[in-house]
């Protein structure tokens, strides 16, 4: 599955990637997949950021954030 993603380059790094895109008859998305997929991974890159169980947030009165939460989904 494809994930879009807006990205800002330059100029000149769009110009230059068009062009290596249409050298290798491909796109530029799929120029700049190919190289972001060469990027070795981080060991550890896979963990959990919270490794115990999920935490239901606590209630503070008069928290404008608890209040928008509860209006947008209803609870």
């Amino acid at each position: 599955m494809k994930a879009r993603k807006n990205l800002y380059l330059s100029v000149e790094a769009v110009a230059r990637g068009e062009r290596l895109a249409k050298g290798s008859q491909t796109s530029l998305s799929k120029v700049v997949e190919k190289q972001l997929l060469q990027i070795p991974e981080v060991p550890g890159d896979n963990e959990e950021f919270w490794a115990g169980p999920a935490l239901r947030p606590l209630r503070r009165k008069n928290d404008p954030r608890a209040k928008y939460l509860a209006r947008k989904h209803g609870s």
